[in-house]
């Protein structure tokens, strides 16, 4: 009975905060200040190469709460295709997972002014868990003269993004294949990687010269899990300044400021809070990242469209474009 008792403990800290969160994997709230973290499908859509770092602590009030670290980016190789990647690291008190990913895009242009980004990628996990903060029966077979638990894992997957002006919208698949974790093989456990699904719908809406408005709809869903749906609005003003409200349908709450430090060069935060249930007693979340963004200047025309006016932005606006407030002069 005891070793049940010690898989069930080991396949509890697995999930960790996603099954809380509905989620396998870390939630971030930064995907409006940096879409390619979301869907490496954006790669090339507003500049030709991005680089960012990101932190994010869940339930600030509660030990051995969840601690994100991931850095992520990519580059123009050809006119026309994109490779980048993604470094992170999350854990969980005596859980640890880390993952690397490598992606490709390829960006077709459909008409004057409408492209259609294609993105695959393949992923790498290495996930383990401490028993050193287990007090275990140091006979029981599944722990014996071991210090940890660990394995490494494969998963794939691929996304669409169609930009038409001022309005992108994308579908894909984070996680393609269903896999069986190998480290509980000696347990006998059937934890795996579950099949994702993810949408997402934004425009860019033109309020006056100085001010901007960008709603922006994500649905998220992994087989054997509630769906995630984040509604989120942001303002900005002079394209160097923001402002971000952004509602989770598991009731939670995020405030987010960001801005513009020198050209290319931008940080944001934010303040996530829940509104009811364990999320309200958590201590809420924070976020921050910095980021940076090259190649926008002379490969750009930016504009932003109100019904059929395009408006020139400049080519040295300010660092915070979005995929909808210009496109790309680009070359065959």
């Amino acid at each position: 009975m005891r070793k049940y008792r010690i898989i069930g403990l080991v396949l509890i800290l697995l999930q960790g905060s996603q099954w809380l969160c509905a989620q396998q994997f870390p939630l971030s709230s930064h995907y409006v200040f940096n879409p390619y973290s979301l869907d490496p499908g954006f790669a090339g859509i507003f500049a030709s190469g991005e680089a960012y770092f990101n932190y994010r602590k869940d339930w600030a009030s509660v030990n051995g709460s969840p601690v994100t670290i991931r850095a992520n980016g990519f580059t123009q190789i050809h006119p026309k295709m994109y490779l980048g990647g993604e470094l992170l690291n999350d854990k969980t008190d005596i859980f640890n997972r880390f993952k690397a990913k490598l992606n490709y895009t390829y960006s077709v242009q459909l008409a004057d002014v409408q492209y259609l980004n294609f993105s695959v990628w393949g992923s790498l996990f290495q996930s383990s868990i401490n028993l050193d903060g287990i007090n275990a029966d140091p006979d029981d077979p599944v722990t014996k003269d071991k210090s940890k638990l660990s394995a490494t894992d494969l998963n794939a997957g691929f996304s669409l993004v169609y930009n038409w002006d001022s309005f992108v919208v994308g579908f894909g698949m984070p996680t393609l294949f269903r896999t069986k974790d190998a480290y509980l093989n000696e347990a006998s456990g059937n934890f795996a990687f579950e099949q994702e699904m993810l949408f997402h719908i934004s425009n860019r809406f033109l309020l006056s010269p100085d001010w901007h408005l960008q709603p922006f709809v994500m649905w998220s869903r992994t087989n054997n899990m509630p769906s995630v749906v984040d509604v989120s609005a942001t303002v900005y003003y002079i394209e160097k300044y923001w402002l971000t409200l952004l509602y989770r349908n598991s009731s939670m709450l995020a405030v987010g400021i960001g801005g513009e430090l020198y050209q290319g060069l931008s940080m944001a935060y934010t303040y996530e809070i829940g509104l009811g249930g364990i999320n309200s007693k958590s201590g809420g979340a924070h976020e921050i990242s910095i980021g940076f963004r090259f190649g926008t200047k002379d490969e750009r025309v930016r504009k932003v469209t109100k019904g059929t006016k395009s408006i020139g932005i400049g080519k040295s606006g300010g660092n915070r474009p979005q995929p909808t407030e210009f496109e790309y002069k680009r070359t065959n």
